[in-house]
């Protein structure tokens, strides 16, 4: 045991300790703790009057409650089994579990006499012969109804269970109960149906086109009358069917009427007296209530003159030429106007409402110099927007005002061809101060070549072309390796420039730095003709060892020298032949006799830039540097260790020109 004395604190481990021995005396484990298990059945004493044996206090219902769990609420005592709650068991009643398979009933037994209720309802309190019919496929709620003898099946020697329900199938109906317990469904027969003629039972029976067509003569409903996808129907050559209204955009059918009555639908408005030919002056324009009451108001006093006619208070203008097309429309002379007063016209009553224009309403203008005697017809907009929609009109009759045109003569309503003028395809035609805009020629048209220098709107020719073109640069050829030179197409001259490799610089030696080596030369020469020509490009030489010469057709330029000694570079190459310009290449620098801080000479310049640099004996670059630019020298190395640069291989190139 452990031992107690003042101010000691016990471990956890003599806690335990002490824990386990009294479990020991008493010769169980008590169950002290949430969740702890009993080892046997639980057994309380009796009730008395002053408790229950057994008490569990009301609370919620448990979240996920599992099979043996018991508890109680303010509703009544509940406990779950079988993966189902039962509860509450209440007053007398118990309430079933919350699902239950179709066509079952929960049975329960109360213990106190009164009657088993399913949700608050007694079963008990239908009247007698009494069924509870569930709803077909459809929906709906459950309702009792009389008993009558086919609910119940046909007696048998076998003792029948428990009937069920289910729902009937699609076009099926109940029947009878089978052994079972379930029901039994069929397809209904002509005779189980009710209520039919005579001529839809014989099509449902037999279904010949005859009957069909009795049938339809004689049966009426509200449904449509559905076909198959893309039936054939064949009508008598009179049938009829019903005119549709006027305007009607649908798939209904369309009569003869119909159609006639669209093709002839155009409008004949009132005459007007006079039509516009250009747009009035400066007005201003007022909607109204969408049209109603718009107005035309000129922004200036003055009379009112329309087609050269002077106008009157109530004359119908046809208004059709305003740059803003949703001002035309059929107006009346509200005012005339004067010196003191602007004119103001107002849409006609009668075509100011969106409905009231339609394309193909047509209107005749009685009166005005030019358009008297003339039909217009609206071809905008359907039922446009006043105000906002553009509104047109287009003649469609009456003389109008014509113009004869070049080449017409024009004789009351004739016109004829001026004969003065030549209008055959085939003779040549001279056309004086005519402007042809933009036309399309074809063929291989000509025209005057203009004098070379001309700088106009003239046409230019191809040969006018190739005149002011000669001498342009078309192209550059840069050849670096030996072949044949071919011209660029359109070259006639060019100007050629020849260059000859450089040589390498000479290595070093132990007396001090070497000198390096010469670039090859160049040569210039003007080619005209151009012409094909074999190309030579000389080599650049290799340490201490002389360039190669390079050739264009006869045209030689030599390659540089390798350095004769250390204090005297090598000597740049000249260049031979018929050059226009030649020119020789740079000699090599010297080298420095030392064997300390020596340096090498530098490579000869070329025609295209200077040599390679000299090797450096205090910094380390002993070797001389390699020419970069075409035909230059490379540059000498610096004491023993020092290798020449080699000079760089010449190259040809041609500036081509036109």
């Amino acid at each position: 045991m452990v031992t107690f004395s003042y101010g000691v604190v016990l471990t956890p481990g003599q806690w335990n300790l002490l824990f386990n021995q009294k479990q020991n005396a008493l010769g169980y484990t008590p169950v002290n703790r949430a969740g702890d298990s009993m080892q046997g059945p639980l057994n309380t004493f009796a009730s008395t009057s002053n408790g229950a044996g057994f008490s569990i206090p009301p609370g919620q219902t448990p979240a996920s409650p599992v099979d043996g769990m018991f508890w109680s609420t303010i509703y009544g005592l509940f406990f779950q089994i079988g993966g189902q709650t039962i509860g509450p068991i209440s007053n007398g009643n118990v309430v079933g579990p919350s699902s239950a398979l179709v066509g079952n009933i929960a049975v329960f037994s109360n213990t106190n006499g009164t009657g088993v209720q399913d949700s608050g309802i007694s079963l008990q309190s239908h009247a007698a012969n009494l069924v509870l019919a569930t709803p077909g496929a459809g929906a709906g709620a459950p309702a009792f109804r009389v008993l009558v003898g086919a609910d119940l099946p046909t007696p048998q020697t076998v003792a029948l269970g428990g009937v069920f329900s289910a729902a009937a199938p699609a076009h099926n109906f109940a029947t009878g109960i089978n052994l079972s317990g379930y029901p039994t469904f069929a397809q209904p027969a002509i005779s189980d149906i009710s209520g039919l003629a005579a001529n839809m039972a014989a099509f449902l029976a037999g279904g010949t086109s005859a009957q069909l067509a009795a049938t339809m003569v004689d049966e009426t409903g509200s449904g449509p009358l559905v076909f198959a996808t893309n039936p054939t129907i064949t009508l008598a050559a009179a049938s009829t069917a019903v005119t549709q209204t006027p305007g009607d955009n649908s798939t209904k059918l369309a009569t003869t009427a119909y159609v006639q009555a669209a093709i002839y639908a155009t409008t004949t408005l009132p005459a007007c007296r006079l039509a516009t030919t250009a747009a009035l002056a400066t007005v201003t324009y007022a909607n109204g209530a969408s049209g109603v009451g718009a107005t035309l108001t000129t922004s200036a006093n003055g009379a009112l003159t329309v087609d050269g006619v002077a106008a009157n208070v109530n004359d119908v203008i046809l208004v059709k030429n305003q740059a803003s097309t949703f001002q035309n429309g059929i107006y009346t002379v509200s005012a005339t106007g004067s010196a003191g007063a602007p004119f103001v016209l107002t849409r006609a009553t009668y075509y100011n409402l969106a409905a009231d224009i339609d394309l193909g309403d047509q209107t005749f203008v009685t009166g005005g110099a030019t358009l008297g005697a003339t039909t217009f017809v609206q071809n905008g907009t359907e039922n446009p927007v006043i105000g906002t929609n553009p509104i047109t009109f287009a003649q469609t009759a009456g003389v109008g005002a014509y113009t004869a045109g070049n080449g017409l003569t024009l004789v009351g309503t004739q016109f004829a061809i001026d004969p003065t003028i030549t209008v055959d395809k085939t003779t040549a035609q001279t056309l004086s101060n005519k402007t042809l805009a933009s036309p399309a020629m074809t063929g291989v048209p000509t025209a005057p070549t203009p004098a070379a220098g001309t700088n106009s709107t003239q046409i230019a020719t191809t040969a006018f072309v190739d005149v002011a073109a000669a001498g342009t640069l078309i192209n550059v050829q840069a050849i670096t390796s030996s072949g044949t030179y071919s011209p660029t197409a359109g070259a006639t001259r060019a100007i050629v420039f020849v260059t000859g490799g450089g040589a390498g610089g000479t290595t070093g030696t132990g007396s001090g730095s070497e000198s390096g080596g010469g670039a090859g030369g160049t040569t210039l020469y003007f080619f005209n003709p151009v012409s094909a020509q074999s190309v030579t490009i000389g080599a650049g030489g290799g340490a201490g060892a002389a360039g190669g010469s390079s050739a264009f057709g006869s045209l030689t330029a030599n390659g540089g020298s390798a350095s004769a000694s250390q204090t005297l570079g090598g000597r740049g190459g000249a260049a031979s032949g018929t050059g226009t310009l030649n020119l020789a290449g740079g000699d090599g620098g010297s080298g420095t006799n030392a064997t300390t801080n020596s340096y090498g000479g530098t490579g000869g310049a070329g025609f295209w830039g200077g040599g390679g640099a000299g090797g450096q004996t205090a910094g380390g670059h002993n070797a001389g540097a390699a020419a970069q630019a075409f035909g230059a020298g490379g540059g000498g190395g610096s004491y023993s260790a020092g290798v020449g640069g080699s000079g760089a291989p010449g190259v040809v190139v041609i500036f081509e020109f036109k």
